[in-house]
């Protein structure tokens, strides 16, 4: 089950991966904290839950398990892209 939208990149020379309402806020926080990153190379991506861990997976994966976890809300599914998961599509 996806749970959050997440963006991975190394931030002041440390591999992390942050957790974020909408992948546009990961840049927001980054201006905000004055922190060192490579804007090129962050992965924007979701968090997957599955009873036992958290896990970074990319837009693609992410859009293939939510659908299986019937998470795409309905007024969406007409415009979902299947190879691609946006927030905008989970809320």
């Amino acid at each position: 089950m996806i749970i959050s939208a997440a963006c991975r990149a190394i931030v002041n020379g440390e591999e992390n991966i942050f957790k974020v309402h909408r992948h546009g806020d990961f840049f927001l926080w980054m201006k905000q904290l004055h922190c060192n990153y490579d804007k090129s190379k962050v992965e924007s991506g979701f968090i997957d839950w599955d009873m036992h861990k958290e896990r970074f997976v990319s837009r693609a994966e992410a859009a293939k398990i939510a659908a299986e976890c019937n998470q795409i809300l309905s007024q969406m599914k007409k415009e979902f892209n299947p190879n691609c998961l946006y927030s905008e599509d989970l809320y």
